[in-house]
């Protein structure tokens, strides 16, 4: 980045500050405090230089938003975040700071001693003579051996869009993160643990799903071509900027893009992304003049599989008002190591898209294109940059999408756009920096805007445009189909077919993708390419095969360590750890990915290794060492502002506070997650989170302000078309109706959830919206309805190994054989249904389940079972939170109470749990509390006071339709 204040400093002597334990080298970017390399992200390193340089002295706050985001976009918080992430690099962890004083209301103050002294130079001191050891002349001439026999004419000038872009953790669709509580576990799937709204997370993030995937895979599924030569393929590897001049910095990757452009004309060549290119080299020695030396190239070839590769230099000189420029390329072939084509082109940096083009005829010509047709060549100028100024835009644009700084990327895009309103690229990278940074709905309009500018571009980018259209809108049908046609373009570019493998996935058709994937290993043959393991792996977790995925993940760690890039081990060890299940195998090998991720330069990649270290621990109950391990993904994910991933960890933090029992701690969180959902326009997150708040505020009363959480959250799933939280959100809109005594439009809501669960093929979905709607049918009096329904689900989540849903399910034939008076066999179901809850961890379920067998083993005249029933019972009551899930206990705990003593005080708690719960419109819990006193009553109580009692009870079950309810109270008598 151009640092405003660094003018001072010669471009020839490069400064190296020291202060206190620390070494800063803003040219090679580094920081050393305490002995430790600490990698900050780009502009939080590029605060920490501007205070530097101005140590002792006050920089206000406007001149460090001025030098660091030069177009406004940005908040001051994310000014005071970095200010936060310096502090905590350099050591500083609360008290006063031994380097950063603020000054309030003004700015901050570096306040640590601070000594400077030259670096050792790297810079060539005449670049102009430098480049004539290149081996080329210093005309337009260019020394092409024809590689295959070829006619090409003379191309106009191209511009590519072949880059790839990170995607987000952060767009990851939000049902992966955002759902701190779960709706399947209010009553009916009572007792769903909190850790699974995580362990959905854990799973999307298995999986790689995004919110839109463009162009190739990301750095979360990063990994090498495989070994076997890709013939079409070309790795456009680097560019040195010879005069080392920061504001020349944009021409590297706009030369990369327009060249990638270049020479996929005719469809025989394709260039490997940047994405998989740029670890792929980040190990090795940049190229002299002519290329990468043999053994370097032995490793490109290796770790990607390219025919050829194309690197360079280029080199800015004159004046500042008319800059000239040179650009000297060569290409080798990764088979021999030899320099297949040299070429050079000079000229004004304004006639950039002439130069380019010129040397994009070339280039062709050496590779055997044949004539492009006119009406191809237009395609392509539509696609080029229309100044070289729009071009300098995208290049650096491109860079901050590299380099993982979003925000910078979208303020040079807005500038490229108003310099060029009608450029399609420009708008669809937008797309890409908007998405990274968490704004669903402002990527998708810039989307929009690159398809509607789109038409006069060629077809294999116009396709791209659109299949990043449909992967915004998640319209999963539309995607696949685009991926396909892309995949019929170019048969031999694997990019296309890992996009439509993942399409697929999304969609929900795992075994069309194991299709697609076994037509991308008949492809590639037995290559060893990781991305085709990770790509089994995902498709093994869509099917809850988790002990397929965990071979697929070793196999592509194994594969990754042999090529020995850094970003796809830390990827392999990522998806790796998520998947073991023992926190001794799981935890060491997320540190070590975060490491890597770091190495690497990806902190998307180190945040989401951080992420899921935190949801490990918090599965552990390592409470305190998971917020500590949350809040370093969080700041990290701040630091590159992506509003996304800062959302998601808020989710995370809300699901442990809550399991923790911070009621207010988790709702606040939840509601920072919804606040960023609004912000950023993301449907599908604030779904998640109205339906997460309605789960967190139904715990304390089922009110209508709750009922209309959850209808804002259905309707904007629709909107959304987010299918599967849909389904979600019914089913808890569903029970709290009939927590509030509306049974029938309960039963209505349920029966909308039961079939788009049906439509989905979830069964683990299924299965709980059952659970919900045989509760309803069971409140409703429909009691066979549920007896059959709940023996199927048992049996069903008993062959599927199911636990959690068979202990429900067998939890609610206890229940009803226990209104029934069928002792023995609700002691049965209810010894399996503890059993279950047991095997899962679940204290409420273990609690409930407990106080209802003690009332069976009362029933029966086991005493001694009871009273070990009844301790255990309220053993576990202790440990849990939630009022609303344990309140059956606390009703069946008051009636044994009445049972085995004098009732009166049995009486009096029930009928004050029965009043509680009118108040928080639990309806159906306050008739149960009244039910159980009445039984009390009629034992051994006022035999007048008794018969009010039931007559009031009864017309009140009448009247709202509880048929259970009334059964009971005619099987009492």
């Amino acid at each position: 980045m151009f640092l405003p204040w660094a003018g001072a400093v010669s471009v020839q002597e490069n400064r190296v500050y020291r202060f206190a334990d620390c070494e800063l080298d803003p040219h090679e970017r580094r920081l050393l405090a305490h002995g430790h390399a600490v990698t900050l992200t780009p502009k939080v390193f590029d605060t920490l230089v501007l205070l530097v340089m101005r140590a002792g002295h006050a920089v206000s706050k406007d001149e460090l938003m001025a030098a660091l985001w030069p177009r406004g976009f940005v908040h001051e918080s994310n000014l005071t975040k970095h200010i936060w992430t310096i502090r905590r690099a350099l050591g500083d962890h609360g008290g006063e700071s031994r380097y950063i004083e603020t000054l309030p209301k003004l700015g901050y103050r570096f306040i640590a001693q601070v000594s400077s002294v030259a670096a050792p130079s790297l810079i060539i001191e005449d670049a102009t003579a430098a480049l004539a050891s290149l081996p080329s002349d210093r005309s337009n001439h260019d020394t092409v051996p024809n590689l295959c026999a070829s006619n090409d004419a003379a191309a106009v000038a191209a511009v590519s869009v072949t880059t790839f872009v990170d995607e987000s953790p952060s767009t990851m669709p939000v049902e992966a993160s955002s759902a701190s509580t779960d709706p399947h576990r209010r009553r009916g799937d009572r007792w769903r643990p909190l850790l699974v709204a995580g362990l959905i997370a854990i799973a999307v993030v298995i999986a790689g799903a995004i919110a839109y995937r463009f162009f190739a895979s990301s750095n979360a599924m990063l990994a090498m071509r495989a070994a076997k030569l890709d013939p079409g393929a070309v790795a456009i590897a680097d560019f040195s900027n010879l005069s080392r001049n920061d504001k020349d910095a944009w021409l590297g990757p706009a030369l990369a893009e327009m060249l990638a452009t270049e020479i996929a004309v005719g469809g025989k060549l394709h260039a490997v992304s940047d994405e998989l290119v740029r670890p792929a080299r980040a190990d090795l020695p940049a190229p002299a003049a002519g290329g990468y030396a043999p053994a370097s190239l032995a490793t490109l070839q290796r770790r990607l599989g390219a025919h050829y590769v194309l690197s360079g230099a280029y080199l800015v000189s004159g004046a500042n008002d008319a800059p000239q420029l040179r650009v000297d390329l060569a290409v080798q072939d990764t088979r021999s190591g030899a320099a297949v084509a040299t070429l050079s082109r000079s000229g004004a940096v304004a006639d950039l898209p002439r130069l380019v083009a010129q040397a994009g005829a070339t280039l062709r010509h050496g590779f055997g294109e044949q004539t492009v047709v006119p009406e191809e060549l237009l395609r392509v100028a539509n696609a080029q940059p229309p100044s070289a100024e729009v071009a300098r835009h995208i290049g650096f644009a491109l860079d901050a999408l590299h380099t993982y700084d979003p925000a910078r990327a979208r303020d040079e895009l807005l500038q490229a756009i108003a310099q060029a309103p009608g450029y399609a690229p420009a708008y669809m990278y937008l797309a890409q920096a908007w998405s990274s940074l968490g704004y669903r709905a402002k990527a998708l309009a810039a989307s929009k805007q690159a398809l509607t500018n789109a038409q006069g571009l060629p077809q294999e980018q116009y396709l791209q445009i659109e299949a990043q259209q449909f992967d915004l809108q998640a319209d999963h049908a539309q995607a696949i189909d685009t991926w396909q046609k892309l995949v019929a373009l170019r048969p031999q570019n694997p990019e296309y077919r890992f996009q439509l493998i993942d399409a697929q996935i999304d969609a929900g058709k795992p075994d069309d993708a194991e299709v697609s994937l076994n037509a991308l290993r008949k492809l590639f043959g037995d290559a060893g390419d990781p991305r085709i393991e990770f790509a089994a792996a995902r498709i093994a977790a869509t099917r809850d095969n988790n002990p397929a995925y965990i071979e697929y993940a070793r196999l592509a760690l194994q594969q990754a360590q042999a090529r020995g890039e850094t970003g796809l081990i830390a990827n392999a060890e990522l998806q790796l750890g998520i998947a073991l299940p023992q926190q001794v195998q799981a935890e060491p090998l997320l540190r070590k990915a975060a490491t890597d991720f770091r190495r690497g330069g990806n902190p998307h990649g180190e945040a989401r290794a951080w992420q899921n270290l935190g949801n490990l621990q918090f599965a552990n109950n390592q409470i305190a060492p998971a917020r500590e391990t949350y809040q370093r993904a969080m700041t990290i994910y701040q630091g590159i502002g992506d509003l996304g991933g800062e959302a998601a960890i808020y989710d995370e933090l809300a699901r442990m506070l809550w399991a923790a029992g911070d009621r207010d701690g988790a709702e606040a969180a939840t509601r920072q997650s919804l606040r960023i959902a609004r912000e950023t326009g993301d449907l599908v997150r604030q779904g998640w989170n109205l339906t997460a708040l309605g789960i967190q505020m139904s715990d304390e009363t089922a009110s209508d302000a709750i009922a209309s959480m959850y209808r804002q959250a259905i309707a904007l799933d629709e909107r959304a078309g987010s299918v599967s939280h849909r389904v979600f959100a019914l089913a808890a809109y569903a029970d709290l109706l009939r927590e509030r005594g509306e049974l029938d439009r309960a039963n209505e809501v349920c029966t909308q959830a039961r079939s788009s669960a049906r439509a989905l093929n979830d069964p683990g979905q299924s299965a709980g919206v059952d659970v919900i709607c045989a509760e309803i049918a069971l409140d409703r009096g429909e009691v066979d309805a549920a007896v059959t329904s709940m023996t199927a689900l048992a049996t069903t989540a008993t062959t599927a190994k199911d636990t959690f849903s068979a202990a429900n399910a067998q939890m609610i034939i206890g229940q009803i054989a226990l209104g029934r008076q069928q002792w023995t066999r609700a002691r049965d179901a209810l010894q399996q249904s503890l059993a279950g809850w047991t095997a899962t961890q679940e204290p409420a379920g273990e609690a409930v389940t407990s106080g209802l067998l003690a009332l069976c083993y009362a029933a029966l005249g086991d005493t001694a079972a009871r009273d070990r029933a009844v301790a255990q019972a309220r053993e576990l009551r202790s440990r849990v939170n939630e009022r609303a899930e344990v309140l059956p206990l606390d009703i069946a705990l008051a009636e044994l109470q009445g049972m085995t003593g004098p009732p009166d005080a049995a009486i009096t708690a029930l009928q004050a749990l029965a009043d509680d719960a009118d108040k928080r419109q639990w309806i159906g819990m306050a008739l149960e509390a009244r039910l159980a006193a009445l039984r009390l009553q009629e034992r051994g109580g006022d035999p007048a006071v008794a018969k009010a009692a039931r007559v009031a009870l009864t017309a009140s079950a009448r009247k709202l339709g509880y048929g259970w309810v009334l059964q009971r109270l005619v099987a009492a008598r």
